[in-house]
């Protein structure tokens, strides 16, 4: 894969993440941040559902429209090593707004290998997530849990000198606060790009290892499994800066919505 995309992409695969709320599996790419650049992405998605998976994926009906703003942030410290940076906030259907539960991570490369035919890339990846707004935790509308979140992710990506990337992460969230819960994310993807235009389609699989009602929110978190499925355009507008857009579907799962997603971002590189 040329170095344009390595210098133009790292931020796209976070940025469906940091503006949708849903931000189980972290905002972390397979694509390195050189050191000294700052990747910045304001970001803007809607996702509405009419019906609710709840218990043992038993369907409701409920009626809920989220809408989101968002900042993402990824800093190069050094060839190896970058910090990543999430703030979203949320409002739906017609409650007062507020902003969520941002998150900082630590990501670190691995492994980067030469291939025959492309790179071979290993990171790892450790964050926690934090409520920074007052909003309401409870009601099918709240926005969230107020949750303080542990995340952990490995992700492989191999990036062939065509264009095409295949990656491929998971790891454990961990939630201590109001109480103990864990869940089990995967996320596949697969895409194609050059310095003109950058495409992905994605598959999200996200499982809670204990039993038990979950917190009844507008939103996902711990406490709810889900399986999503996804995609984004990317275009250059100009070397620094371009536009994004993405959307995803909830195919099913417990304690979710079966939404649809839109959202659209601008990537500014400094």
């Amino acid at each position: 894969m040329k170095i344009t995309l390595d210098r133009c992409f790292p931020i796209l695969l976070g940025i469906l993440l940091a503006s949708s709320g849903l931000a189980a599996q972290g905002p972390i790419s397979g694509f390195p941040t050189p050191k000294g650049e700052v990747a910045i992405s304001p970001g803007y998605s809607v996702d509405k559902y009419k019906k609710y998976f709840g218990e043992g994926g038993t369907i409701e009906d409920r009626e809920v429209t989220t809408t989101s703003y968002s900042l993402f942030v990824e800093a190069g410290l050094n060839e190896q090593t970058s910090l990543v940076a999430t703030l979203p906030y949320l409002r739906t259907n017609d409650r007062p707004g507020s902003l969520q539960d941002a998150s900082l991570w630590i990501k670190y490369m691995n492994l980067d290998r030469r291939e025959r035919v492309g790179n071979q890339r290993v990171f790892t990846a450790i964050g926690l997530s934090f409520p920074v707004g007052n909003y309401e935790t409870t009601g099918i509308a709240a926005l969230g849990q107020r949750a303080t979140v542990f995340q952990g992710r490995l992700v492989y990506q191999y990036q062939f000198d065509s264009g095409f990337f295949l990656h491929a992460q998971s790891g454990i969230d961990f939630q201590f606060a109001p109480e103990s819960r864990s869940s089990w994310p995967v996320l596949l993807r697969t895409g194609y790009g050059t310095k003109y235009v950058y495409v992905e389609g994605w598959v999200e699989f996200i499982t809670a290892l204990e039993s038990g009602t979950a917190v009844q929110t507008a939103t996902a978190g711990t406490g709810s499994s889900w399986r999503r499925i996804g995609g984004t355009v990317y275009v250059p507008v100009v070397k620094w800066a371009g536009v994004v857009l993405g959307g995803a579907y909830v195919l099913g799962g417990e304690y979710i919505g079966r939404s649809t997603r839109v959202n659209t971002g601008v990537v500014v590189k400094l």
